[in-house]
């Protein structure tokens, strides 16, 4: 077996050259993936709706997890996993078929209403009898969470690759 001496290793074989690598492509994952998605309360549209077929589960690996259509309009609308961060039961329960909730969307997705191939994101959600299910801030909140969860898995996956490199 032939051993190669450490200066007659080529460039991409190199500890150093890996490393910086690494670091350079997970530093990017980090700036890219990092941009708080928050909403602005003032930039929101209240809507009064009325559910129309109830709701359709989006599906694990879609960010909208939720849509349901309404009598009023006949584009879909959605709702992001963020807004029902652990409340499926609360949200389903409000979109069920001729139930009257009010919605915000956001202002820059108004001009998609009556568009029968969009999907409008919803950002607050209240039932008829007053009791909010979700509103900007816990949309906010989940977020952030769920933000949270993927950087902390991009950091152990960059720990281990990290490991890696330096045990060789």
């Amino acid at each position: 077996m032939k051993y190669k001496e450490k200066n007659k290793l080529k460039l991409f074989e190199q500890k150093w050259f890996k490393l910086f690598c690494l670091v350079t492509f997970f530093s990017w994952l980090f700036y890219s993936t990092y941009k708080p998605f928050e909403i602005n309360k003032k930039e929101l549209v209240k809507l009064t709706v009325t559910v129309d077929k109830g709701w359709k589960s989006g599906g694990s690996r879609n960010p909208i997890k939720v849509y349901f259509t309404v009598k009023e309009y006949s584009n879909r609308f959605g709702i992001y996993v963020g807004g029902i961060f652990g409340r499926w039961t609360e949200v389903t329960e409000n979109l069920e078929p001729n139930k009257t909730i009010i919605i915000k969307i956001h202002k820059s997705n108004s001009y998609k209403l009556n568009k029968a191939t969009e999907i409008i994101p919803i950002y607050y959600l209240k039932n008829d009898k007053t009791a909010i299910v979700f509103n900007e801030d816990k949309f906010n909140e989940g977020e952030k969470k769920s933000n949270d969860r993927l950087m902390g898995a991009l950091i152990i996956i960059f720990l281990f690759s990290l490991w890696k490199i330096l045990t060789e």
